[in-house]
Formats: C-alpha cells, sequence, structure tokens
C-alpha cells in the first residue's frame, strides 16, 4: 500500500495489502510528546493515522518525519473529533481495520505491542475467536513517578475495535466508546504507558480546561438528564465502572464536599500516600479539579436562573 498526503486527503493504491492495525492518535501543540507515540505506534501498525486540531507548534512536521499520516481537522468536541477520526479511517482503509487510539502522551510497552502485532497478524475471523473490542490496563507516571496507588495504580481502557464497528458517545468529558450488548470483549496484558505531566504550566492549563468541560456536562446532566450505565455493563466492561460509581454514588453527595472527600478517597482509603510525593500532588490536583468542576457548575447554573427570571 502507498499512502500520500494531498490537501488532507490520502491517495492509496493497490500496491500492498490494506492495513490490518491503524494507530489514531489526536493531537494539539504536543511537539514534546509526539516522536515518542509515533514511533511507539509505527513498531506495531500499518499506518499511524494522525488528526491534527491546527496546532501552533511543529507536532505536524514532526509527526511526518516520524512517518505518521497526518491531516488537519478542526476541534469541535472530544466524542466528535474521535468519531470524526474513525470514520475517515474506515473510509481510507475500510470498516474492518483495526483502530487503536493512542493519546500522544502515552506510548506501548513492549509487551502491549507484541499482543497487538499478533492480533493483526490474525486472520481476519480467528481473532481471539471473533473480538470486536479490547481492553488495556493503563499505567500512570505522575511528576516521574509510576503511581501504584490512589486508586490510578490499574485503570482499564478501551483501545482497539474495528473502524466501522462502534463510536463515541456524545458526551462533552471522558468521552466513552458505546459498546454493543452483545460485544465479545476481550482483556490484554500488556501495559499501556501514559505520562501525565511534561510541563506543570501545560498541566495545569489542560485540567482547568477539563474541569470547565466536565461542569458543563454536569449541568448539562442535572437539567436534561444523562445515559446511566447499568450494573450489568460495569459487570462486563471494567473501563466503565468508575463510571457507574460516579453515578450511583458521587453524584449523589453534596457538592461542598467532594474535594475533600477526593482527597481522602485518593490519599488516604487508596493508599495514595504510599506513593509519596507524586501521590501527595496527585491527590491534591484530584480535589482542585473537583472544586474547579463544582464552582463551574454552580455558575452555570445561576447564569442559567438569572437568564430564565429576566425571560419575559
Amino acid at each position: 500500500m502507498t499512502a500520500t498526503t494531498r490537501d488532507g486527503d490520502t491517495t492509496v493504491t493497490d500496491a500492498s495489502p490494506a492495513p490490518r492495525l491503524v494507530g489514531c492518535v489526536l493531537t494539539l501543540n504536543e511537539e514534546r510528546n509526539i516522536a515518542r507515540a509515533v514511533r511507539s505506534m509505527q513498531a506495531v501498525a500499518d499506518i499511524t493515522f494522525l488528526v491534527d486540531s491546527h496546532s501552533s507548534d511543529r507536532t505536524r512536521e514532526i509527526a511526518a518525519a516520524e512517518g505518521a499520516v497526518v491531516v488537519e481537522h478542526t476541534f469541535e468536541g472530544y466524542a466528535a473529533q474521535r468519531n470524526w477520526a474513525l470514520a475517515e479511517i474506515a473510509r481510507r482503509w475500510g470498516d474492518d481495520a483495526w483502530a487503536f487510539t493512542l493519546d500522544a502522551d502515552e506510548w506501548l510497552s513492549d509487551e502491549l505491542g507484541a499482543e497487538l502485532a499478533s492480533i493483526a497478524a490474525s486472520p481476519r475471523d480467528d481473532t481471539d475467536g471473533g473480538a470486536d473490542i479490547y481492553i488495556v490496563p493503563v499505567r500512570r507516571r505522575f511528576d516521574g513517578r509510576v503511581l501504584k496507588h490512589g486508586g490510578f495504580g490499574r485503570t482499564w481502557s478501551i483501545r482497539m475495535w474495528r473502524a466501522g464497528y462502534s463510536a463515541y458517545g456524545e458526551r462533552a468529558a471522558n468521552e466513552t466508546l458505546v459498546v454493543p450488548d452483545d460485544a465479545r470483549i476481550v482483556y490484554l496484558d500488556g501495559w499501556l504507558e501514559h505520562a501525565d505531566v511534561d510541563s506543570w504550566e501545560k498541566y495545569i492549563a489542560k485540567h482547568n480546561h477539563y474541569s470547565s468541560v466536565e461542569a458543563d456536562a454536569r449541568h448539562r446532566a442535572r437539567n436534561e438528564g444523562q445515559q446511566r450505565v447499568t450494573f450489568g455493563q460495569a459487570v462486563r466492561d471494567r473501563s466503565v465502572r468508575r463510571r457507574f460509581l460516579r453515578q450511583r454514588v458521587w453524584d449523589l453527595l453534596p457538592d461542598s464536599a467532594k474535594p475533600a472527600l477526593r482527597f481522602v478517597q485518593v490519599y488516604v482509603v487508596s493508599l495514595g500516600f504510599l506513593d509519596r510525593r507524586s501521590g501527595f500532588e496527585r491527590a491534591l490536583f484530584e480535589a482542585w479539579q473537583e472544586m474547579c468542576t463544582d464552582l463551574k457548575a454552580r455558575e452555570a447554573a445561576a447564569d442559567a436562573s438569572a437568564t430564565g427570571s429576566a425571560a419575559p
């Protein structure tokens, strides 16, 4: 296969078989991280497809130099951006190509890379007895230390499925793939590595933005309702268990108590203190983001109430 970019599009010839595995990376100003992510994916994938939201740094140039297929697409929301990328993968390389999603600050462990290469090389109808979705364990690094406690020691994330099999639900924050009830799910053993902090200024700005998005989602959910995770879904899919607990327990607690409770949950109950300074800092950030989300959600509610009162 030959793939070249031209005016945001790709021309594909039949010089070789269609790709079995396409790595998908979304970016915005990730020049410090993107080379590592693309190299990691290029080692096992047939194609690394990078969708950039008009970065002002050298993200696109670095990714292209590492061999990625790079296009630009205006960001309209996390779920919408991911769904656009999936649709493009299906259009360019077929509905049955495996799509593996990777963030710019992530990379594959050698063990996970070997698993993905084995899956991509297997006959199409014989992969793990016909698996539809693959879920991987994520190992987080915070302030230079691998977090082993605080609820971050082993988290699960849906990362691979056929490009045309499903899409993300339209949730503003913490977007999640819609998993059909009859989906055949396989859990992989190899770790996906995630480095949370490469710049404190960037990290703080990013999570301030996330708190705004989450506050808007929380405000909308309280006024318009939200799709709730069922107990059966939480039992079957480990990646949505946190959302199940948030909806059924956390969201029912008083907002004013949540920052302190979040700190205690991460640092004390989940043994975050065993991660020493990194554990303490992460617990503080979790409490801070919870407070920011609450304050912004309350502000949105007050603004909506004032607008409603002022309406004729």
